[in-house]
């Protein structure tokens, strides 16, 4: 009997009957699986990164060596009675921490307010290796790109022991680790914000940073002691969202204010009616 089918016919049902009989592998594949299959994350950056430590105060004695190989702590700094930015970082790193680094100072140039005066900022290599033949070329060339005259005692890179590296890091659970295979560091971007006390006020992680933010987490630390009238009220009307890193606009406030306003002007309202009822409608014995 001649087959009803041509030959490409033939072949197209043996193609559709492969399918079927391997129909189960065909329908279990997915074209993504190679870029899901593990999406997740490495388990060596587990344990690295930050933890929010808000409000916990740090030994403020734990020493350091400075650019010029004197022993300073942070409380030396803290004296001074202002805001510290701290960077945990190290300065021979070639990738990360110099983004992390250039992106501070880029925040700080954008600040109106000046380092040394209206705050203190402070790197502290977590590399025991670094000294201060490398902190101190280090600083000089952030100064440099700074650009602002008398901020030397308001900038510092400081090295220091691994003791010393340890404690800082463990007290604010700043949690990174050697990489062999890379010869680096493995660890996040971020800065701490101090008080005057010495107690973490806030954390931003990252390598590029708001000014806005930063001036409003200088402004709670230091208690609202710097800034003018302008920037205080302008804190008032933003509250820290930790979940979106930044400042933002606290509803509840702006209702405070706006509950205000309309009874200050109800208030007046009534105020100039009574006068005028007042003038008009005198009362007194004649």
């Amino acid at each position: 009997m001649r087959s009803i089918l041509p030959i490409s016919g033939r072949k197209l049902v043996k193609l559709f009957l492969l399918c079927v009989a391997s129909g189960h592998s065909l329908f279990a594949y997915d074209p993504h699986s190679n870029l899901t299959k593990d999406n997740v994350l490495p388990s060596e950056l587990k344990q690295i990164g930050f933890s929010d430590v808000t409000g916990k105060a740090i030994d403020l004695e734990i020493p350091f060596q400075n650019e010029v190989g004197e022993t300073v702590s942070l409380g030396s700094f803290l004296k001074k009675g202002k805001p510290i930015l701290l960077s945990p970082v190290y300065f021979k790193c070639p990738t990360l921490c110099n983004y992390h680094m250039n992106g501070v100072f880029k925040t700080l140039k954008a600040l109106d307010w000046s380092a040394g005066k209206e705050y203190i900022y402070i790197a502290v290599s977590i590399d025991a290796r670094e000294n201060k033949d490398i902190s101190a070329p280090k600083k000089q060339a952030y100064m440099q790109d700074y650009g602002r005259k008398d901020s030397e005692n308001g900038i510092h890179l400081l090295t220091g022991a691994q003791s010393s590296i340890d404690s800082l890091a463990k007290q604010l659970d700043f949690r990174y680790r050697w990489d062999e295979p890379s010869q680096q560091f493995i660890h996040a971007s971020g800065v701490y914000v101090l008080t005057p006390q010495g107690k973490v006020s806030r954390i931003f992680q990252g390598i590029q940073f708001n000014e806005r933010d930063l001036k409003f987490a200088f402004m709670e630390a230091s208690e609202g002691k710097i800034g003018s009238f302008v920037d205080r009220f302008a804190l008032f009307c933003f509250q820290f969202d930790p979940r979106k890193n930044k400042y933002t606009i606290y509803a509840y406030r702006i209702m405070q204010m706006g509950g205000g306003i309309t009874l200050l002007l109800l208030a007046s309202f009534l105020f100039i009616n009574w006068r005028k009822f007042s003038k008009k409608y005198p009362q007194g014995v004649s």
